[in-house]
């Protein structure tokens, strides 16, 4: 009897220690934090809400951009993040020598390419170039301006082989030094864009240095589109116009001469004979063979911590987790989520035999002399903070603009009294709130930059359509009386309406209403009342609204040089196009938004969207903005 009660329990035993084996393993195995910028938090859920992420052992972890999630991943808060390599150099300017890239981001057509693209110098077979410095006088074919294999790669490699001189002429812009030197390096050229982000100052750059348009399709234009543009059209400016040599990459001399080994790809172009690349070294080899590339991209991929992957055992299994989420993610519902995550349709993952340091990464491939390229600055431009959240997010902007190819370089300085650090040439620039442009012109500085709110953060007033002209003439005003900005648009309103601006209280009415732009769909059939008392429909709240408040805005010393004012004006209006709230690299670095948690506002406003060199409102003056902080409506400093 008792062996058979001891037959029975043997079994169960077995059963309990494989399950509670089985469940420590479960416990051993780590759940690995992705980090994703935080506006593709929601995209990341939902990837690993997908059936075929069942399982995975994966969490997001939201970072509020790429800047942070580096931070997250040193902190161990994190333990991966995908990234491109001027992410990886950020991680590696971080120099604490504890990040690794432990895989690629590659795609189908070169999944067996060590880098996502090559840099390469074509020539004609006829060509009597044999050298860097018989590009001297040649007819030079770019991909475009501030492009890396047809602007960026041929600066950066002719000025360390000493090939290319560029200007020190401080009297005239980083931008145009490098513009004057290809110029009078090249005799004629077609390198189209947008030489400046300020229009003016693009049609007097391509007039001054026309020749270097002039090989273009269309040599008054300049820009895109142009036959003779872009990778394939630096190709055919060598082979169709009058080009002597053209700045490319690999990828693109194979679709143009037929040598992908595609039977479906699109018909050569041009004849591959006729055609070499040149080499550093001066040599030539045939298209047809392997490339001699003088600077490569490598690939995007995925960015971990010493600590995550330290030994083979820990680097395979979090390459392991990796992979099978990112095929996963290739077979998702959700196509626009993985993309957000670098998950690409024609994307293929793969793993490194082992974790590189992001500085060995890149230098493999090159490409930190690419990123460090200086733009031609003669110095860099010190930006003043004051509070230490200030300093950190100035620290963070330089970080991700320097990489991003921002140019010239942004400086951070930190100071008690910014004012008092530009009067004493400690810095270049300060960012003053509205209730210090006087002080600030006091102090003989000039404001150059202004941050421009989002359209739906605008303040507008509304009122409804059975409200009779002589009504709104003496309405009271209802607005948020916690807020400065409201109170001085009622104020605008008053003194337009001949009423007292200078004690202007709430009404518990609501005939007319100051709100956020953002609110109007709760009063869309009612309409706006502009500064000038007219009614407009609420879709017209970007020209009829009653945003008075002084944007912040970047001050100068006022007697800066001219160049350097628009150096400022174009550093700025880079980094507003990179990373302002509809930037290509919003996700990278967020000018805009809450910097750190409890920190509102930090240098600019929270809400603003952009940054501008010049203010559009016709109520957004500082005379204005002074004539209505009456003592009773005075605005504290902020």
């Amino acid at each position: 009897m008792a062996s058979a009660t001891i037959t029975r329990i043997l079994p169960a035993v077995t059963l309990l220690a494989l399950l509670l084996h089985g469940s420590y393993a479960a416990a051993e195995e780590p759940i690995y934090r992705l980090c994703v910028p935080q506006i593709y938090y929601s995209d990341c859920q939902k990837l690993l809400a997908d059936p075929s992420e069942a399982g995975i052992r994966m969490e997001c972890v939201a970072g509020r951009d790429r800047v942070e999630c580096l931070e997250l991943i040193e902190q161990r808060k994190a333990d991966v993040l995908a990234s491109e390599p001027e992410d990886m150099y950020m991680a590696y300017h971080r120099k604490n020598e504890d990040y690794r890239v432990i895989s690629e981001i590659r795609t189908q057509d070169d999944k067996d390419a060590d880098f996502r693209y090559e840099g390469i110098i074509l020539v004609k077979k006829s060509s009597a170039i044999h050298s860097l410095k018989e590009l001297r006088g040649a007819k030079s074919c770019h991909t475009g301006f501030g492009r890396n294999v047809g602007y960026r790669i041929p600066i950066t490699k002719l000025k360390n082989t000493n090939v290319l001189k560029v200007s020190a002429d401080p009297q005239i812009s980083a931008t145009e030094r490098e513009l004057k030197s290809l110029s009078e390096f090249f005799s004629q050229s077609c390198l189209v864009g947008n030489y400046s982000a300020h229009p003016d100052t693009d049609r007097l750059l391509k007039k001054k240095y026309a020749n270097l348009c002039a090989l273009c399709e269309k040599p008054a234009q300049c820009n895109y589109p142009d036959k003779y543009s872009g990778y394939d059209g630096a190709i055919r400016c060598l082979d169709k116009g009058q080009g002597e040599v053209a700045f490319t990459k690999v990828q693109y001399i194979k679709k143009y001469f037929g040598l992908t080994g595609n039977p479906t790809a699109p018909a050569a172009e041009g004849k591959p004979e006729d055609f070499e690349y040149l080499c550093e070294d001066g040599t030539r080899r045939p298209v047809t063979g392997p490339a001699c590339s003088w600077a490569q991209r490598p690939w995007s991929g995925y960015i971990s911590n010493e600590q995550a992957v330290h030994g083979t055992e820990k680097l395979h299994q979090l390459q392991s987790r990796l992979e099978r989420f990112f095929n996963n993610g290739l077979h998702a519902d959700n196509q626009a989520a993985a993309a957000h995550l670098l998950i690409q349709p024609n994307a293929v993952y793969h793993s490194k035999q082992e974790a590189i340091d992001p500085k060995v990464y890149l230098e493999r491939a090159g490409y930190k002399d690419v990123i460090e390229r200086d733009g031609s600055a003669i110095r860099k431009l010190r930006l003043c903070a004051q509070r230490d959240a200030e300093f950190s997010k100035c620290q963070a902007l330089h970080r991700a603009a320097y990489a991003r190819d921002a140019r010239p370089e942004l400086e951070c300085v930190q100071a008690t009294d910014c004012i008092e650090a530009l009067a004493s040439n400690k810095a270049d620039m300060l960012v003053a709130t509205a209730a210090s442009y006087a002080d600030a012109r006091e102090h003989k500085l000039l404001p150059l930059v202004f941050e421009k709110l989002r359209p739906e953060e605008l303040l507008v007033a509304v009122a409804p359509p059975t409200l009779s002209r002589d009504d709104l003439q003496k309405a009271p005003i209802h607005f948020d009386a916690s807020s400065e900005r409201a109170r001085l648009s009622a104020a605008l309103l008053n003194k337009r309406r001949s009423l007292d601006w200078c004690k202007v209280e709430p009404s518990t009415e609501q005939q007319l209403l100051i709100v956020p732009a953002k609110q109007l769909e709760q009063h869309k059939d009612w309409q706006l009342v502009c500064p000038t008392l007219e009614r407009r429909p609420v879709t017209d709240f970007t020209s009829c609204n009653v945003e008075v408040q002084l944007p912040r805005a970047i001050f100068a010393r006022a007697d800066t040089t001219p160049v350097e004012q628009e150096t400022i004006k174009h550093l700025f209006a880079l980094i507003s196009d990179r990373f302002g709230a509809h930037g290509k690299f919003v996700d990278v670095f967020a000018l805009f938004g809450e910097y750190q948690k409890g920190e509102q506002n930090v240098l600019f406003d929270d809400n603003a969207g952009e940054l501008v060199t010049k203010l559009e409102s016709d109520y957004q003056t500082e005379a204005i903005y002074n004539d209505l902080r009456c003592d009773a409506n005075k605005i504290a400093k902020q």
